[in-house]
């Protein structure tokens, strides 16, 4: 049995400063706040700031000078300890040292730094935040284990086959039937058992088999038909199933005897439902809710449906726990689940965590999705429940996320949702009562591949992309005006994304195909305006050799842009080269029989980058960067020298490049053998393509 569990966020990190300075403690505050490591802090300044603050709420980080006012970092964690709070403490050490940070570790300390250091405060909090969301999720796995196997007891119980728990040969548990098929009085009477006093004497080798086979995979479903005998002696027929199991989380063997007459499909039907619904809501749970999420993921690949998930948290739960009672808790969570089921019609809803619920309908767009986050959290508002003899005034925090063609995991997605929750639960001053819709541009920051994804189609939708072109200086001919071709991806805030970041992106999603073929044909087209004759260097990128078509695709469009082959370059890295050898080879062929030249860039990283030249018939090298920036020293001058020789003797002509600095230059100027020269040095690469005046 799999339980999906879903990963816990400390988005909302709950962080508590003892501190002897409160401008300090400020700082700390504003500090980790801007770095996103913590939303909502509080400042104790003595002992009773703290002991208020341990008891009135619950804290998932505390950071703790050695004094704060007449407190001190020995009776905070005495305190912690008194009051059963397990709260991960980092001490702010005046004197930090072997001994300090041993002593403190020794009182319970999840880690110490410098009082003044903030780079090593922030990478602390970074590592006890880390170890603090695994122990919380690994507890809710706990929990949902809890569950599943107390569902699974009563289920047991009411069946009507006989069943029972072996472990080691030995009985730990048997329903009543069990118990009363073999003739005993009670459960506790067949503790220790062997199961071989079950089995008839003449089946006791088939036993023993099964059993051996058992030993060596205890992961397989075994079946053993033999005669049963119960305490008086008395045999009868019986089919033994024998299958892994767990029994107070402990793997076990589960033996079940099939009662006669039984409705294996009705059997199974309450089984799938017991295990899918909530018990204090009569709502679906998490794992009925995950499995419509990824069918709705299947759906929206396949057809194109947009979805959403809305996240629903009730705000301050803690309090009206503490208000109405654990039970009292429960009738809200009844109620609001009760007026959902009436808001949403046929969408699928779930309560997916204590006092969180989810809901998963297609939409048209993502205004309607807005519209209704913004209906529920209204309508939640104005529910007010009674209960125990109150009226509760409720509110929620909704995130709203969406199910697009390019969704890759509903897991993914309902993270997505929690995330956009907790963001909402932070408006209104943390009190929450607000909506948040993800919108895929604030994760391009962070490296989001689908925000990177939703880019690149748009971009290549609305030609949005950027060129800007660099010039290779001929050390011979400063006539020629060759132009190696760059492409970056403008975004709304901050500097552009560069090639590097989203082209890994691109070659998952197969898109660096159009990318490449977008390149080339807006380029070719700046070149064919230009009043002088210009020549361009074009990288082509390994997933774009994959496509048979490109070559025949790429001289439709020189032929389109009045373009001869001999003005164009095509550029591939060593690292693609050796992964699409034979793809490589073709498209090489077919483009130099046209007239191009063929370039192989970062050439000398590998072993024998020579074994090239055997499948590929390159006319240019681009030498790997780590050439240039040791020409200055005397062994690696000489490594350059002796692989620029080795290329210029294959009759090919040679570039070097990241040329940075007057000492390079003059170092590569001299060097012999080298045919262009670049670098920003020389010349960073422009926006438009134009003739440098320096050329």
């Amino acid at each position: 049995m799999s339980l999906h569990t879903m990963s816990y966020a400390l988005d909302n990190l709950r962080l508590l400063i003892a501190h002897d300075s409160q401008d300090e403690a400020e700082q700390l505050m504003n500090m980790l706040r801007n770095a996103g490591r913590a939303t909502r802090a509080q400042l104790a300044l003595g002992e009773d700031d703290l002991l208020r603050a341990l008891k009135g709420g619950a804290w998932e980080l505390m950071l703790c000078r050695p004094s704060f006012g007449d407190g001190s970092f020995e009776s905070a964690m005495a305190h912690l300890k008194r009051l059963g709070k397990a709260v991960p403490v980092i001490l702010l050490e005046n004197t930090f040292s072997a001994e300090t940070v041993k002593a403190a570790l020794q009182q319970g300390a999840s880690g110490v730094v410098p009082g003044n250091d903030r780079d090593m405060l922030t990478l602390m909090v970074d590592r006890v935040v880390e170890n603090l969301r695994l122990r919380k999720e690994l507890q809710h796995s706990e929990i949902a284990r809890h569950d599943a196997e107390k569902r699974l007891a009563l289920l047991m119980d009411q069946s009507r086959d006989a069943i029972a728990y072996v472990l080691d040969g030995m009985h730990i548990h048997a329903n009543d039937n069990y118990v009363e098929l073999f003739g005993y009085e009670s459960a506790d009477d067949l503790a220790g058992v062997p199961i071989m006093d079950m089995v008839s004497a003449a089946d006791h080798d088939k036993l023993k088999q099964l059993l051996r086979s058992r030993a060596q995979d205890e992961s397989q479903t075994q079946e053993l038909e033999c005669k049963g005998v119960n305490t008086d002696g008395e045999e009868f027929d019986a089919s033994f199933t024998f299958s892994p199991s767990t029994y107070d989380g402990e793997a076990c063997t589960q033996i079940v005897i099939r009662a006669g007459g039984v409705d294996e499909s009705e059997m199974q039907e309450r089984l799938q439902e017991m295990s899918q619904k909530d018990q204090v809501t009569g709502l679906f749970a998490r794992k009925w809710f995950m499995d419509q999420l990824d069918d709705a993921v299947a759906e929206a690949a396949r057809e194109g449906q947009l979805a959403t998930v809305l996240y629903l948290r009730l705000d301050d739960f803690e309090q009206h726990q503490s208000s109405v009672g654990i039970d009292g808790a429960d009738d809200i969570l009844r109620a609001v689940a009760n007026w959902l089921g009436g808001q949403v019609g046929d969408a699928k809803l779930a309560r997916v965590d204590g006092e969180d619920f989810a809901v998963l309908l297609p939409v048209a767009d993502t205004d309607e999705a807005e519209a209704l986050a913004e209906s529920l959290r209204a309508g939640i508002e104005g529910l007010m429940p009674e209960v125990a003899a109150k009226t509760i005034h409720v509110t929620a925090s909704v995130g709203v996320a969406f199910v697009r063609e390019d969704a890759r995991s509903g897991q993914g997605t309902l993270t997505t949702a929690l995330k956009c929750c907790n963001q909402a639960q932070r408006e209104n001053g943390g009190q929450g009562n607000s909506i948040k819709v993800h919108d895929p541009m604030d994760e391009v920051a962070a490296g989001s591949s689908e925000a990177i994804v939703m880019l690149l189609r748009q971009a290549l939708e609305q030609g949005s992309f950027k060129l800007h072109y660099q010039p290779l200086m001929n050390l011979e001919d400063d006539s020629e005006h060759l132009f190696e071709v760059f492409v970056d991806l403008p975004q709304k805030q901050g500097e552009a994304m560069e090639a590097g970041e989203f082209m890994p992106v691109a070659a998952e999603q197969g898109l660096v195909g159009k990318i490449d073929r977008w390149v080339v044909l807006n380029a070719m087209r700046a070149a064919a305006a230009m009043s002088e004759p210009v020549k361009l260097v074009f990288n082509i990128n390994g997933g774009s050799l994959a496509d048979a078509s490109l070559a025949d695709w790429l001289l439709k469009a020189m032929r389109a842009a009045k373009m001869d082959g001999s003005r164009l370059t095509f550029q591939l890295t060593e690292g693609d080269a050796t992964t699409y050898l034979k793809q490589a080879g073709v498209f090489a062929e077919k483009m130099k029989s046209a007239g191009c030249g063929i370039s192989i860039s970062r050439f000398g990283g590998g072993l024998d980058p020579f074994k090239l030249f055997q499948h590929i018939p390159a006319t240019m090298v681009k030498f790997e960067g780590s050439f240039t920036q040791d020409v200055s020293k005397a062994e690696g001058r000489q490594r350059l020298t002796d692989i620029v020789k080795r290329v210029k003797e294959s009759n090919r002509r040679t570039v070097v490049g990241f040329v940075e600095s007057a000492a390079q230059m003059q170092a590569l100027w001299s060097l012999g053998g080298v045919d262009y020269l670049q670098g920003y040095y020389l010349q960073a690469p422009m926006d438009s393509l134009q003739i440098p005046e320096s050329a």
